[in-house]
């Protein structure tokens, strides 16, 4: 039995709190490499895959930093946390933006 993480309604997603949680390398990395799939992905794989060197701890709280700003939304299925970004609620509150941060180029 699969069961959602508390996480904002779309109306109640805040664009300063969004940008916050983006602004963070670590958390605009594993951001973009959401993007990146076709499907919802389990946690660890994403930590994984974007390259992100972190201890679990603190992967774990920047989760939850992406997951109350709005930015993900995650589904928990016995031990396991199936991640995916809430691209149409983003799209739907702030058109554009998701899209403007996690495509613009990397800096140095």
């Amino acid at each position: 039995m699969a069961r959602t993480l508390p996480q904002p309604t779309t109306d109640s997603i805040d664009l300063s709190t969004v940008l916050a949680a983006l602004a963070d390398p670590v958390r605009l990395e594993i951001a973009r490499t959401l993007r990146r799939q076709t499907e919802p992905v389990n946690c660890s794989g994403v930590a994984e895959a974007s390259g992100v060197e972190v201890s679990a701890p603190t992967i774990s709280h920047h989760w939850k930093v992406l997951r109350d700003s709005g930015v993900t939304s995650t589904e928990v299925v016995g031990r396991t946390r199936i991640i995916q970004l809430r691209t149409e609620d983003l799209e739907e509150r702030f058109p554009g933006l998701l899209a403007a941060i996690l495509d613009a180029p990397a800096r140095p």
